[in-house]
């Protein structure tokens, strides 16, 4: 019976201790924090907290449960600051990205991630390996160009509008900086 009260008096508000370690917390993680306290110091209730934390009470409870036996970090999810079990190393993405940069320049993507699989072994799929070359900075030369819609006038001052592709500055000819290709041209007649 005396562990009992002796329990419930650890439990309670004011014999509350805070650890003093600093932690790193996110700006979510510090309104939980803060909101939770505000619970453990009876200044609100459960119902209030998950209306201000946007979660439900039996959240609050946990969290208010999980506070008070670890303290900050209790608030902290189980989860953060580990990796996927299904994540690849960094050492496979930075080697498909220096493979790309210096042998297959140019090639498209589908075809180098077939390469990687078959010659290379990587044993990553297509949509993985996409993702890589993205991660590295490194653009399909197969992407499609921005379209952009371009008026000016001929020497008559009829209205001429074309639409145009633009592409980044990786290509060969350029037009103030970037290479453009007319494809349509519009010529509206001057009004009188």
């Amino acid at each position: 019976m005396e562990d009992e009260k002796n329990n419930n008096s650890i439990v309670s508000a004011s014999n509350f201790q805070l650890d003093e370690t600093p932690l790193k917390l996110s700006k979510s993680e510090k309104k939980k924090y803060r909101v939770v306290m505000q619970v453990i110091n009876g200044e609100i209730n459960g119902t209030q907290a998950a209306k201000k934390l946007g979660i439900t009470t039996r959240q609050v409870r946990n969290i208010k449960r999980r506070i008070i036996d670890e303290g900050k970090k209790g608030i902290i999810h189980r989860n953060k600051n580990y990796k996927p079990h299904n994540t690849y190393d960094e050492e496979v993405s930075t080697m498909v990205c220096k493979l790309y940069r210096k042998e297959f320049k140019g090639i498209n993507f589908s075809s180098f991630a077939r390469i990687c699989q078959e010659e290379y072994g990587v044993e990553a799929s297509r949509s993985t390996i996409y993702n890589f070359l993205r991660k590295g900075h490194i653009r399909s030369p197969q992407r499609k160009a921005k379209k952009k819609r371009v008026t000016s006038f001929d020497e008559q001052g009829n209205k001429v509008i074309s639409v145009v592709r633009v592409y980044d500055r990786d290509t060969i000819n350029y037009h103030q900086g970037k290479k453009v290709l007319v494809s349509t041209k519009t010529i509206l007649k001057k009004d009188k």
